[in-house]
């Protein structure tokens, strides 16, 4: 089944111009709802939770849930300056300039906060060329880069950002990492190994995909869990998932 799919032979039927133009008109009407939208988030967000992990909207309340290091207010840098919130998004550097402190954070998810705080940073630094992120970007990765202190380089699932902090799986899969956490760090590493010149974060990135890619199945396809912490590196499940656990590495 769907062998022009497989092969690439399929071509999508061109668009009508009647349709391009319904679709940018629907387009354009949901431009402003969608702006409004962020406006509402934010403005809770600045008012209750200013600086924490993330809003509880129901209470009100701001939470610390990814190790107290604003990973709301930075994950957003990009979406206040695409959509033309630039008072917002100044506001929030400032914040990050003042405020975010990598020194004292304990234990954090390492893909978490690779996707969320470091690819925040570094997209906000793309959008504004403002050095403020870049530093803290390149802070946040050198304090990540114990993560990957396993025999092959595939990293650990937990790391604490304080200086000599130690790095571990999670509890509920200790002696495995997670497939899509693996395949997942070397779009954000790659691009700081790129703006700051230290291609030692690339490099420490790509062994990890590396090496589980040397680990060939007969379909392609990887089970979700990889037994990092021994000499051996070998599959730790036989569950296939292109959805939670295995999506972002394919």
């Amino acid at each position: 089944r769907y062998s022009e799919y497989r092969n690439g032979a399929y071509i999508p039927p061109a668009w009508k111009e009647s349709e391009l133009k319904e679709l940018a008109r629907v387009a354009l009407a949901r431009k402003g709802r969608v702006k409004m939208a962020m406006e509402h988030a934010w403005n809770g967000y600045r008012t209750f939770a200013w600086g924490t992990d993330e809003l509880l909207p129901l209470t009100n309340v701001g939470q610390d849930n990814w190790g107290g290091i604003g990973a709301t207010l930075v994950d957003s840098l990009s979406t206040l300056w695409l959509l033309g919130m630039k008072d917002e998004f100044w506001e929030a550097r400032d914040w990050v300039k003042d405020n975010l402190d990598f020194s004292k954070v304990g234990t954090i998810s390492v893909f978490e906060t690779t996707i969320r705080n470091l690819g925040g940073l570094l997209s906000a630094y793309d959008l504004s060329h403002d050095a403020v992120f870049l530093e803290k970007a390149d802070d946040l990765g050198k304090r990540l880069m114990k993560a990957f202190g396993t025999p092959h380089g595939v990293p650990f699932g937990e790391t604490e950002l304080f200086d000599d902090g130690q790095s571990y799986n999670t509890g509920w899969h200790s002696n495995t990492a997670i497939l899509s956490e693996i395949g997942s760090l070397q779009v954000e590493f790659r691009y700081l190994a790129r703006v700051t010149g230290k291609s030692e974060y690339a490099t420490i990135a790509m062994r990890a995909l590396d090496e589980v890619l040397k680990l060939q199945t007969d379909s392609g396809l990887f089970p979700t869990f990889i037994h990092n912490t021994k000499q051996t590196l070998s599959f730790g499940n036989s569950a296939i998932s292109i959805g939670a656990m295995g999506d972002s590495f394919y």
